[in-house]
């Protein structure tokens, strides 16, 4: 009996196991609500309140009102769609009110209703393209409105019938679908985004990327293993995503209806402090490289002793180690903190509790208050350590040519070890931040009683996401809009003009100035020639009014607007997306608005030619990669939804049971592929295609028209609209991914350089250092630049993750990183050694770096090759380095730490400048792979070798790569 009982136990668990993975809550409510609506379309007391089209309950339920994951997106998803199919059957009633007013039959009749419908799907793709969230509200508006402005057009007994029978099929796939999610979730827990356990997540990958770089660089003296390598790489990619994602799911769980002491706010400046702690380990804490592949040390002016960098490592690793460890337990305590601020009692618990007595919860206070106070004096006492440990490692450093006047190499080790010693000295700050931000949530969570948090409604709520704020600087709240792709420049510097170009600009408007006065002097004796009742005095008053009113201020003011806004206009792809919803539904909808007598007319009501339109308007993509993606799945799928319901007919005829079942059957692998797989498009059209051809007999027994032919022709309506949709989106306007990822790269190029070129500014102008508006200018570009690499990357998704265009996307990842953590240093650097003693050297090298991030942009933009031989910034930055170092031998040192902790982020600055250099001709190399060079000196030309061995010395670099280089 035993053994009995054991394989029975085995096979209930795999049972179990089974249902678990294939069977999820939204299923089961996809389901249910399949069902609820089959069966309030057969009965007829129900169905005959939706005239004669019932059966387009299931078509709304399946695009429109599907079931979501939780209850919040299902009543965004509920109300938002309602109020589009109650302002598109409001609009569309109204207009054939009006139409019902004329003659009947009239074209002044058929004319309102089309224009009304040509106006609807104008806006509506407008409203789609510009505001994504409302993308199923504008869908459903136009699906209603063909409906309900091509049928009965001009009858007055049918204005209100067709209302009612569209807003009831509305109400009831509403209705239903919230309430079969609401019965699902009833003996379930309950169901929600979980923000903050994205935040202790993020925390937790932050602290186990974290500890790899520790181990790698400070522990021991081995290299990394491949292992090791692979999940610091794996780990840095889901931290770019999670960074990227958290504000998209701060956004959707502000608009949850919540239970609980606290408010998600209070956890939301979290997100700058995850973005900030990703970025320092992107450009600080990079894994310990092997010996070919270090960077090789510069030619500078600081002589070393020789145990230098074993005496160095020595001091810096256990310091480093120091330090880190008190960061990373900082981590874990705010991770902990803000799982047990959310879910009190259990961590480990998925249920919410509504109320909870402040004496359980008392202990878990007083404990994480107690780690939070102990994680913040850690760091103190840490940071203050390693900045002491800079005048020890520093102190002896003698600064100077060798005896021999010859350039010593500095040691690797002291690049590398700075770097990470100033990576790790920033994120202690900001963990110091996340830690008061978590003091804070222990404390309200003890104040706040429990209260219901409901949705707070925004712009974010009607699609325009909130920019990501990434902020070092509270006062600078910056929005910067996903949805915007044009770029605009800023002006803050447009004033700053030479002296030269001043005096030039003076001499011109000073001659200007003196050729209009000597005009107008000759006109005005001309005038006093002439006597007034002369036509050509009149004449000459009425010109020179005429063009003092064409050329004054407050008219040049608004032709430079109305110019700006017709340019914003033609080339707004939300207003082309929105002409071609309009033209394309006016072509397919015109048979509708022929003369009734018409065998156009008579052909579109027959054929019922809405299936066209609103395959059209639902297929039709914001950009031409979608359309086709998704294009031919839909066609498949409505090929196979015409097959299933001829089936169905067949064994079915007009049993209502026996429909009920099969419709509820169907949806079964419908539901499994929607919910596991990324096949939606393929089965959406299939279960919509198969009512209207299953349910034909039954709403209309006196129809005549054999059912197979009933399911070609609805399948082939549906496909003609797909395909229109294919057609539009490739001859009209066209959007192709290739093309929009080549602009938006050579757009980011020019961001990346203008952000180059801003922090140069503020090194070269510390008075800008401190003015808020400069910060916001830096800011807003480093914010624009992440959103441009997120729509690359999102581009790149839909090519299908081409392998020649990841890393250009990756690397231009690491620029952004490596400028950002360049920005932080340079707030620390002396100024008068390491900037002003050295201008010259400092302005060769960033030209250097404009130039190469320019013919990246150029080479994007134009698709031309590169030139061979660009301005070398390596060499520049040696050259750099070597002043920096001289102008060092004199500095004070009067306090040790002081200088050491300058010297320190000297050092990481040239590292990181190094990293830039690097980062900056691997781009090259893409550049030149994908789109060649065009080269003068070929390989096998005789001055060949000569140029490879002089390339380095006279500060080029060749781009052709050449072998003997």
């Amino acid at each position: 009996m035993l053994p009995m009982a054991l394989l029975a136990g085995s096979i209930h668990h795999l049972l179990l196991k089974f249902i678990r993975l294939f069977v999820s809550k939204r299923s089961l409510a996809r389901l249910l609500s399949t069902l609820l609506c089959s069966i309030i379309i057969v009965v007829r007391p129900f169905s005959s309140l939706g005239g004669s089209y019932p059966f387009l309950v299931l078509a709304l339920k399946e695009l429109v009102f599907s079931v979501q994951e939780n209850l919040a997106q299902q009543l965004e998803a509920t109300i938002l769609n309602i109020m589009g199919a109650l302002l598109g059957i409001g609009i569309s009633t109204l207009a054939k009110f009006a139409a019902s007013k004329t003659v009947l039959g009239s074209a002044a009749g058929r004319a309102i209703c089309a224009v009304t419908l040509i106006s609807i799907c104008f806006i509506a793709g407008l409203i789609k393209s510009r505001l994504p969230r409302l993308h199923l509200s504008a869908r459903i508006s136009c699906f209603l409105s063909v409906w309900i402005l091509t049928i009965d057009i001009g009858e007055p007994s049918r204005v209100l019938p067709d209302g009612g029978a569209f807003l009831w099929v509305t109400l009831t796939a509403a209705i239903v679908c919230l309430l079969s999610l609401v019965i699902i979730m009833l003996p379930f827990p309950w169901v929600s985004t979980n923000f903050e356990h994205d935040i202790a997540s993020s925390f937790s990958s932050l602290h186990q990327c974290l500890s790899i770089a520790l181990n790698s660089n400070f522990s021991n003296d081995a290299m990394p293993s491949p292992a090791d390598r692979e999940a610091h790489a794996v780990l840095h990619a889901k931290m770019l995503a999670t960074s990227i994602k958290l504000n998209e799911n701060y956004s959707q769980a502000a608009f949850e209806i919540r239970a609980g002491r606290i408010s998600l706010r209070s956890i939301r400046p979290l997100i700058t402090n995850i973005e900030h702690l990703r970025r320092e380990l992107a450009w600080g804490m990079p894994l310990k490289q092997p010996p070919e592949l270090r960077r090789h040390g510069s030619k500078s002016s600081i002589q070393t002793l020789p145990q230098t960098p074993d005496m160095f490592c020595a001091v810096i690793g256990p310091t480093a180690q120091n330090l880190g460890y008190a960061i990373l337990n900082a981590m874990r305590c705010v991770e902990t903190t803000v799982i047990l601020a959310f879910r009190r009692e259990d961590p480990s618990s998925s249920r919410f509790r509504l109320f909870s007595s402040t004496e359980k919860e008392a202990p878990w206070v007083e404990s994480q208050l107690s780690a939070i106070l102990t994680a913040q004096k850690q760091l103190s006492l840490a940071k203050e350590d390693s900045k002491n440990s800079f005048g020890v490692l520093f102190r002896d450093v003698k600064l100077g040519d060798g005896p021999d006047g010859s350039p010593v190499e500095v040691p690797k080790e002291i690049y590398d070890g700075s770097l990470s010693m100033i990576a790790l000295l920033q994120m202690s700050e900001e963990m110091t931040s996340a830690l008061c931000v978590v003091e804070r949530l222990v404390a309200k969570s003890m104040e706040s009683p429990s209260r219901l948090w409901l949705p707070r409604v925004s712009l974010a709520w009607l699609g325009v996401p909130p920019g990501p704020f990434i902020s070092d600087d509270p006062a600078a709240k910056l929005t910067v809009n996903f949805g915007l792709d044009k770029h605009v420049a800023c002006a803050a510097d447009m004033h700053l003009l030479s002296d030269h170009e001043r005096k030039q600009g003076q001499i011109e408007y000073a001659r200007w100035m003196t050729s209009r006065a000597e005009k107008e002097k000759v006109s005005l004796q001309h005038l006093k020639a002439l006597r007034p009742w002369n036509i050509a005095y009149i004449w000459n008053i009425l010109t020179s009014f005429l063009r003092w009113l064409w050329v004054n201020k407050q008219t040049m003011n608004f032709r430079l607007k109305l110019w700006m806004a017709h340019r914003s206009m033609k080339n707004s792809h939300h207003l082309q997306h929105a002409l071609k919803n309009a033209v394309g539904a006016a072509i397919l909808t015109f048979p509708a608005f022929m003369p009734q007598a018409s065998s156009g007319s008579r052909w579109y009501h027959s054929w019922h030619g809405q299936w066209a339109t609103i395959s059209y308007l639902w297929v039709l993509e914001t950009n031409t990669g979608a359309t086709w993606r998704t294009g031919y799945l839909r066609i498949l799928g409505t090929c196979m939804g015409a097959l299933y319901a001829f089936i169905t007919w067949l064994i079915c005829r007009t049993n209502p049971y026996a429909l009920v079942v099969m419709l509820t059957v169907a949806d079964i692998p419908i539901t499994w592929v929607i919910t596991k797989t990324n096949f939606a498009p393929l089965v959406v059209p299939c279960s919509v295609a198969i009512p209207p051809i299953a349910l034909a007999k039954y709403f209309s027994p006196e129809m005549t028209k054999p059912i197979g032919d009933l399911a070609l022709l609805r399948a082939l309506m549906i496909t003609t609209g797909m395909v229109a949709a294919l057609l539009m989106n490739s001859l009209v306007f066209p959007r192709h991914c290739r093309v929009l990822f080549l602009s938006h790269t050579s757009k980011t190029f020019g961001l990346l350089s203008n952000l180059y070129l801003t922090l140069s500014h503020e090194t070269f102008h510390a008075r800008h250092a401190s003015i808020p508006e400069e910060r916001r200018k830096t800011l807003k570009l480093e914010l624009q630049t992440r959103n441009e690499l997120h729509r690359l990357s999102a581009l790149i998704t839909t090519m299908k993750n081409e392998l020649g265009l990841l890393p250009v996307v990756a690397n231009m990842q690491k620029i952004l990183d490596l400028l950002t953590g360049l920005r932080k240093i340079r707030e620390n650097i002396p100024r008068r050694e390491a900037v002003m003693d050295v201008f010259a050297e400092r302005r060769a090298f960033m030209s250097c770096v404009c130039i190469l991030l320019f013919a990246c942009q150029h080479v994007f933009r134009t698709r031309e090759p590169l030139p061979q031989f660009l301005p070398s910034a390596r060499q520049a930055l040696n050259t750099l380095e070597r002043h920096v170092h001289h102008s060092l031998h004199s500095a004070p040192r009067d306090d040790p730490r002081a200088f050491g902790v300058s010297l320190a982020y000297v050092f990481a600055e040239q590292e990181t400048m190094r990293n830039i250099v690097d980062t900056l001709e691997k781009m090259l190399e893409l550049s030149g792979e994908l789109f060649g060079t065009s080269a003068w000196l070929s390989e096998d030309a005789a001055w060949a070798p000569a140029t490879a061995v002089d390339e380095g010395h006279n500060g080029w670099f060749n781009t052709l790569m050449l072998e003997d280089v």
